[in-house]
């Protein structure tokens, strides 16, 4: 009987044991970054304007954004990290694709080359640099960048500046794909100020 009990107290431990120890799975969720939605309206060309062919260099970003789980501002000198939500590429991939994306809508334009393009291909050559973009933990977005607009095969920039743009959403506490969503929307509202510098740059 003794031995009994104590093979019944044996198997308690056992499955005790195991709720008490297993490990507790996370679902990860993957994000990107999307471009202007499809159902908004689009410039309408006008008769006789110029076609732009147009190349976007690679997008530099600081490292603490180059990691695979998505970045929450949390005050000015502290980044926090989401396990469980992580980007589907490369944030300065996703930037440099989404702002072709939208350009390729925005200019009167099917010419749009991604790094890699001919001396005679483009008319205008884009290159942009990252200094912050993020979201913080009460919802603002914030996009800082230089940029400079150069003719193919020179240094020297036609038309060059620094953006601050800033947009407020709802805090991603719980809700990481606000965090894609509102910088979806930094990078659309950076397109189109873009747009324009790009249209005084080629008359320049």
């Amino acid at each position: 009987m003794k031995s009994i009990f104590h093979a019944q107290l044996t198997l308690v431990g056992v499955l005790l044991s195991g709720c008490l120890f297993k490990p507790v799975t996370v679902s990860t969720r993957h994000f990107a970054l999307a471009p202007i939605p499809t159902s908004e309206p689009r410039p309408v060309a006008q008769t006789g304007s110029e076609h732009l062919s147009v190349g976007i260099g690679f997008v530099k970003m600081p490292s603490y954004l180059l990691r695979n789980s998505m970045a929450v501002r949390n005050g000015a000198n502290e980044i926090e990290y989401l396990d469980d939500a992580l980007w589907s590429e490369r944030l300065d991939e996703s930037f440099q694709r989404d702002l072709t994306a939208n350009l390729a809508d925005l200019l009167p334009s099917d010419s749009i080359y991604l790094t890699d393009w001919g001396h005679d291909q483009v008319m205008v050559a884009v290159y942009v640099s990252v200094q912050q973009f993020d979201v913080d933990i009460s919802g603002r977005g914030t996009l800082i960048a230089q940029w400079r607009i150069t003719a193919p095969g020179s240094d020297v920039p036609l038309k060059s500046g620094r953006s601050r743009l800033e947009r407020t959403g709802a805090s991603p506490r719980g809700k990481p794909d606000v965090i894609a969503e509102t910088l979806s929307e930094l990078v659309t509202q950076f397109s189109r100020d873009l747009v324009q510098s790009i249209r005084e740059a080629r008359r320049s």
